[in-house]
């Protein structure tokens, strides 16, 4: 009986070693620990920076450095990831990685100076920006199709939850023991992930590949200037400053100059054809909203809390705890059980639920019990693992194999540049609202309105009195800070309920997996 033939989806296939038992948990083990390395490192820093201006002697200016060094050189590494696996094989790609995380964070550690610290983390974020896609990667690749929802759900266990939970460890890290111990706890994860990745990660072999360094300046300067012009946009008032338009220009001429160099080019520095595919395509936009959201109300939701509710430091922590925990319980659940229903209706769901959940913030008073303020959290929780887990199936579902690192690197870029949108524009937004309320407020308040009157007598001042000022400056500006919130909870819920219908360009295929070779 002659043998069917081979097709290029089974051919990609028929190249992955099927894994069980022992192999296949410290895989996922060693990419896991590998990916929530980078993961931790976007959040766990942040607590940690008011401890860093008093040790190395920097302004709340300068340190922003620490934080945007890391982004922006994650950002432009990123996309290469496919090119790099290509290059230099899967395993060695990955060893090098986690190797570079560990010397960069170790130096991190133990620096002295502020410019010292920079550099370092400028290697680490670039040490570390394949990591992420690398992991997605060698999930989708060593489960079989039937069980890649369970793939998901464990590796968005790490990707949504890590961040969640790293200023509650960097703030421990930090009261216990000091801030370079944020930097230092990697060097322990990553030798663990490192004995593992080397002897059990499969390997994708390098391939003759020829550099094409015109798209490699291209992609540095235009990602390079987006991701500065989005960190320091705010600090700088955006476009009234010459700094950001230069930047702005500068990513807008690369970018359109790298994308018209790269489409449709044999051996271009970024495999751009795999936006041809609508799969990909439609959960690249759809992730965008995902991240603004989600990563707008992780920046919102603490500065609400704090600035304006009054909360504790811990008890903003424990308000947030049960939308990390939410999650990462859902994220097994629906893991395990996405194939029984179709994922484009999870998809659509979990983005209203995450939507009514973000709209219940801004119904919220300045005055409110933290118990209050947890229940929208799990609602979030549950909506983030709805649409989160089927998106990342879907997004590779009608594209070859092959194309798998270089996809997973763009995808994990979109993602970025949509959380690091999302803030920029958040942030903006806020300022302007604030300001927008303030003045509508302060229009209202007179010394002869009943209102500003029975509000001084509550408080046993009268509207001569020398404090009553004072206090009705505060009040308004509190008033007027709460109401500029809730604006931005509800053009958060608006971004998720806009693009939420673009699930129905999604599709499934019936491909059926072949079995698969062992490694060579």
């Amino acid at each position: 009986m002659a043998a069917a033939p081979t097709t290029p989806a089974a051919a990609d296939v028929a190249s992955v070693p099927e894994l069980s038992g022992f192999a296949k948990f410290a895989t996922v083990t060693a990419v896991m620990l590998a990916m929530m390395l980078e993961m931790l490192d976007m959040t766990v820093v942040n607590v940690a920076m008011p401890h860093m201006m008093g040790s190395l002697g920097a302004t709340s200016d300068q340190i922003i450095w620490v934080l945007t060094s890391y982004m922006v050189s994650s950002a432009v590494v990123m996309p290469l990831t496919g090119y790099l696996s290509g290059k230099l094989g899967r395993r060695r790609l990955l060893l090098g990685a986690i190797t570079g995380f560990m010397i960069a964070s170790a130096a991190c550690g133990a620096a002295q100076t502020l410019s010292e610290l920079v550099v370092f983390r400028l290697i680490q974020g670039a040490c570390g920006a394949t990591l992420a896609p690398l992991s997605q990667a060698v999930m989708m690749t060593i489960f079989s199709r039937k069980n890649r929802g369970s793939a998901m759900g464990i590796w968005g266990l790490g990707m949504m939850v890590v961040p969640v939970l790293g200023p509650t460890l960097g703030g421990f890290l930090t009261d216990a023991l000091n801030w370079r111990w944020v930097f230092y706890v990697n060097v322990p994860l990553g030798t663990i992930a490192l004995l593992l990745s080397s002897v059990y990660v499969p390997d994708v072999p390098a391939k003759p590949t020829r550099t094409d360094f015109v798209g490699l300046v291209l992609l540095i300067i235009a990602i390079g200037s987006l991701q500065l012009t989005l960190d320091l946009g705010n600090s700088h008032d955006w476009f009234s400053s010459s700094l950001i338009q230069a930047l702005a220009a500068s990513a807008a001429l690369a970018g359109v100059s790298f994308v018209y160099h790269c489409w449709d080019r044999p051996g271009a520095i970024v495999n751009l054809s795999v936006y041809k595919d609508v799969n990909f395509t439609s959960s690249s936009v759809l992730v965008v909203s995902f991240a603004i959201g989600m990563f707008g109300i992780m920046t919102l939701l603490p500065l609400m809390l704090g600035s304006i509710m009054h909360y504790p430091a811990e008890v903003v922590g424990e308000v947030m705890a049960p939308r990390g925990l939410t999650m990462g319980v859902f994220m097994m659940v629906i893991g395990r059980y996405v194939g029984r229903f179709d994922p484009r209706g999870m998809m659509f769901v979990g983005a209203l639920i995450l939507a009514g959940g973000t709209f219940v913030y801004a119904l919220f008073p300045a005055e409110i019990s933290p118990g209050w303020i947890a229940i929208p959290g799990i609602l979030q929780g549950i909506g983030m693992s709805l649409f989160f887990i089927p998106s990342a199936m879907l997004a590779y579902e009608t594209l070859p194999r092959h194309q798998m690192e270089g996809a997973t690197g763009l995808y994990a870029l979109t993602r970025t540049i949509g959380a690091s949108t999302g803030i920029a524009v958040i942030g903006l937004m806020l300022a302007r609202r604030s300001e927008y309320h303030w003045q509508v407020l302060g229009q209202r308040v007179t010394a002869h309105s009943p209102t500003v009157q029975t509000w001084l007598s509550a408080r046993g001042l009268t509207i001569d009195d020398p404090a009553a000022g004072a206090s009705l400056v505060g009040a308004v500006m509190r008033q007027a800070q709460l109401l500029a919130f809730g604006d931005m909870f509800v053009f958060v819920t608006l971004i998720v309920i806009l693009l939420a219908p673009l699930v129905i360009f999604l599709r499934r295929t019936k491909r059926i997996e072949t079995p698969t070779a062992p490694a060579e």
